[in-house]
């Protein structure tokens, strides 16, 4: 009788307490395109002001394409210069690419051939997809969204980077 007492006062501050972090919720967000000083991008925003987005550049008679990360959060949880692992899950497929703090945001340049593989693949799932879940393991974030339309938003976005 002890022995089930003992078990039963561990076991309900436990369940307590994982009930207490929060699960991590689906946002809804919207696609946007745009262009702005010779750069073409495609934006996925979030009413938080939460974005991921592609975009092609010109750079040096070349085009560079990549991805962009934002998160409001990112201000106190990133570091400049710093480079972290960002797992991206779409429609269950898991990628993972390694971008770089660059003020508060989080950049990836497909500037060899392996990286625009993986850039060309993570585009063509996104263009199929209607959620995405993100995180990065080494500052604990994560995040999902729900979206409609990226097949229309990213049409020909890389047609001069890939």
């Amino acid at each position: 009788m002890l022995r089930s007492s003992l078990s039963g006062l561990i076991i309900c501050p436990l369940l307590c307490l994982a009930a207490s972090f929060p699960a991590a919720a689906q946002t809804a967000a919207q696609w946007e395109r745009g262009e702005a000083k010779g750069i073409v991008y495609a934006n996925l925003i979030s009413k938080n002001d939460e974005l991921f987005g592609f975009f092609c550049r010109a750079v040096n008679n070349r085009y560079v394409g990549g991805i962009v990360v934002q998160m409001p959060s990112f201000r106190t949880l990133i570091h400049d210069e710093q480079t972290y692992s960002l797992n991206i899950v779409i429609n269950g497929n898991r990628d993972s690419l390694t971008l770089k703090a660059k003020n508060v945001d989080l950049w990836f340049e497909a500037n060899d051939l392996n990286q625009q593989l993986l850039l060309g693949r993570i585009f063509d799932a996104v263009k199929a997809s209607h959620r995405l879940e993100f995180a990065i393991s080494s500052i604990n974030w994560r995040a999902s969204y729900e979206s409609a339309g990226a097949d229309q938003a990213l049409d020909g976005l890389m047609q001069d980077c890939l």
